[in-house]
């Protein structure tokens, strides 16, 4: 029987399905991925009609995704609601498709880029409050104006990923 090293771990993760830890390579392997179906995004803020040119309009939708850490079975959820202009400067009107396509794109990413770099030990809260800032500052290089904070737009819908009995796409 082969022995674990000590360092290696697996984290189960929202968009992060999972997350292997090893003291050797430094660098964690990461796995999985939200889908565009994960963001059903609700228009809070409809486009104006004599506004065409400028940044206008609000969609959102709240993230619910759940964290486990592989081999302590530790577990929580990162909550985080994802919100994109209709309209902005530089793309002009940006297609639900298009949003659910990019917002996917760049929460994987961010989510590689984080817990690549996660170390052994270190609080699933942590992760999630790295992730989030992390997504934010890509999204806002993909689609101006994006914003990821925490759920409090009311009358939007929430989204469970990898949450047992939460609803799914």
């Amino acid at each position: 029987m082969k022995e674990e090293s000590p360092c290696r771990w697996h984290v189960a993760v929202l968009l992060f399905v999972v997350l292997q830890m090893g003291c050797a390579r430094g660098l964690n392997t990461v796995t999985g991925r939200i889908t565009p179906a994960h963001y059903r995004f609700k228009t809070v803020v409809e486009l104006s009609k004599r506004n065409k040119l400028r940044p206008d309009g609000w969609r959102a939708v709240c993230i619910n995704a759940r964290i486990t850490e592989g081999d302590s079975g530790a577990t929580d959820v990162c909550k985080f609601e994802v919100g994109l202009p209709l309209r902005n400067e530089d793309l002009g009107d940006i297609p639900p498709e298009v949003a659910q396509r990019s917002a996917a794109i760049t929460a994987n990413r961010a989510a590689h880029l984080v817990l690549a770099e996660a170390r052994p030990g270190e609080m699933i809260a942590v992760l999630c409050l790295q992730f989030k800032d992390r997504y934010e500052q890509l999204l806002k290089e993909e689609i101006a104006g994006a914003r990821v904070s925490q759920c409090e737009t009311e009358g939007i819908e929430t989204v469970y990923f990898d949450i047992p009995g939460g609803l799914t796409p």
